[in-house]
């Protein structure tokens, strides 16, 4: 057998006294045995075996390679760092659930449970100007999914302590109620009626986007991320990030158009009035139904 993993790996300056394993003649098939575990938990993952390993050195400490029960974890991460779309969208597809979870058992409000979550993505997965994402810092010690929860609760708490409750955005909201109920009572009753078939479709036709336009849409409209912070987390230029969104959103506005035509049996005409009616919604509902 070579020794080619063994060597790239012996060549990673990682934390704590890595040449204490570089003797080891099972540190290859060690390596090949991680390498394994962590392609089959992720197989379409698009990172290079010396970058795994590269990557899995430099957090190695001690020289003692972490279980390979977590390789995939480090995989993911490993992607995730160097900005493979794929990646970014299996994190939230895998981990928004355990992120929410989080929030939901400290019973953060809603206002402060949008904070964290934004917090935590951008944390995570935005490459910061002097560095990589916070994900980097992951290990595969432990499971991915307890590391992640952890970053969430220290989020949540530092939200707390700089933050507070952010009272006056509640005072907000009772203004809004205050105005709705004096409005038109049958106006209201139309824009619910149809808010109900506007949701419907725009359900449908999110279930037909692809995961990259689902995670960019749910990002930018439920979480708040920038294009700039996009394009950083998915190591892509600006315009790249903004004619992905673009297309994202074209993609939904069309097909909840048709969508809803479909459904209310309408002329242009009587489109035009259901969407001038809702129109207002429109944004608002795309960012719900996608938490």
């Amino acid at each position: 057998m070579t020794s080619r993993l063994a060597a790239i790996f012996r060549s990673v300056d990682g934390e704590g006294e890595v040449e204490s394993v570089s003797d080891d003649p099972g540190l290859e098939t060690a390596l090949v045995a991680y390498v394994d575990a962590a392609r089959g938990a992720w197989p379409d993952l698009d990172v290079g075996t010396e970058a795994l390993v590269r990557h899995l050195a430099a957090r190695t400490s001690r020289g003692k390679l972490p279980s390979a029960a977590h390789a995939g974890d480090l995989l993911l991460a490993c992607a995730c760092t160097r900005g493979v779309p794929p990646a970014i969208e299996a994190f939230h597809r895998h981990y928004s659930p355990v992120i929410a979870r989080v929030l939901s058992r400290r019973r953060a409000p809603a206002d402060v449970f949008d904070d964290a979550a934004q917090t935590v993505y951008e944390r995570l997965l935005v490459r910061a100007a002097d560095g990589p994402p916070e994900i980097a810092d992951y290990r595969g010690v432990g499971a991915l999914r307890g590391w992640v929860s952890s970053v969430t609760a220290r989020t949540l708490l530092m939200l707390y302590r700089s933050k507070g409750r952010r009272r006056e955005q509640q005072g907000d909201s009772g203004l809004v109620a205050v105005l709705a109920t004096n409005a038109d009572p049958e106006l209201l009753y139309a824009r619910e009626h149809y808010k109900k078939d506007m949701e419907g479709a725009i359900t449908a036709t999110l279930g037909r986007l692809g995961d990259r336009e689902r995670t960019l849409l749910r990002l930018h409209l439920s979480e708040r991320m920038t294009i700039d912070k996009l394009a950083a987390m998915y190591n892509v230029n600006r315009a790249t990030a903004a004619r992905w969104l673009a297309g994202a959103r074209d993609a939904v506005v069309r097909g909840t158009r048709d969508e809803l035509r479909e459904r209310l049996r309408l002329d242009d005409r009587g489109y035009d009035s259901v969407v001038a009616l809702i129109q207002s919604d429109f944004e608002l509902s795309i960012a719900r139904l996608l938490r």
